[in-house]
């Protein structure tokens, strides 16, 4: 009976060893998974990381382009949220890129010089569109808002000097002095874009200089027959006020 329970107390003894052993290798196991799902989760969480830092949100910036066209007969000074763009000469028309995070685009007259040297001024303000308003094309023409503006290249054909005078129904406005004419030489001056309303008139003024004493008068009815969107007219003076 001793031998029989000294051999069955080593079976148990190897038994229990086996289990340990085997125990062991399990839980080496799992710890060895448990450290390899960490260090994945970490792999993984540095990577979303990363890809955040590359990618930050909200849309990035992209290119917009788009034609404009300048169809008055005065320059314009385009600007981009109000920096400088460009100048774009008369009847010029060009594409333009911008940045989709833009959003005006101005324009304004730039104002140029006559042939006595004098800057030639306007009615016309700065013009603001919205850029996420533009589909591909911008004309620049002389209707702004539904208001119609007149310009207006005046020849001399007398021997008398003569100041050019915009009368709006209320007040005048002297926008040009217009030399007197030789036998040789038609002298002719330009004004700038003026509003044309339903009292708006041109006059040629006896004085030279200041659009005072008396005049001749070019009618609104003969100012309305501009150029399509340049909005220029070609008039003469044929006798001296």
């Amino acid at each position: 009976m001793q031998l029989v329970s000294s051999s069955v107390e080593m079976e148990y003894a190897s038994l229990v060893h086996d289990h340990e052993f085997t125990y062991g290798l399990l839980r080496e196991g799992t710890l060895m998974l448990r450290r390899s799902m960490i260090a994945l989760t970490a792999l993984v969480t540095l990577g979303v990381g990363c890809d955040s830092n590359r990618n930050p949100s909200g849309p990035a910036d992209f290119p917009v382009q788009f034609q404009i066209s300048n169809n008055l007969i005065a320059p314009v000074t385009v600007a981009i949220d109000g920096a400088p763009y460009v100048v774009l000469r008369p009847g010029a028309s060009i594409p333009l890129t911008v940045s989709s995070a833009a959003q005006w685009l101005s324009w304004e007259s730039a104002n140029p010089m006559d042939a006595a040297g004098q800057q030639i001024f306007d009615d016309i303000g700065e013009v603001r569109i919205a850029l996420g308003g533009i589909n591909r094309t911008v004309d620049i023409n002389n209707v702004i808002a539904d208001q119609p503006y007149v310009t207006a290249r005046i020849f001399n054909l007398t021997p008398a000097a003569v100041s050019i005078g915009v009368f709006d129904g209320l007040s005048v406005s002297c926008a040009a002095a217009l030399p007197a004419s030789s036998s040789t030489v038609t002298a002719f001056t330009q004004i700038g874009y003026y509003k044309l309303l339903a009292t708006t008139e041109l006059r040629a003024y006896r004085d030279a200089i200041g659009c005072t004493g008396a005049y001749s008068v070019w009618p609104s009815t003969q100012i309305r027959a501009f150029a399509a969107k340049s909005g220029l007219l070609l008039l003469t003076l044929d006798s001296p006020p």
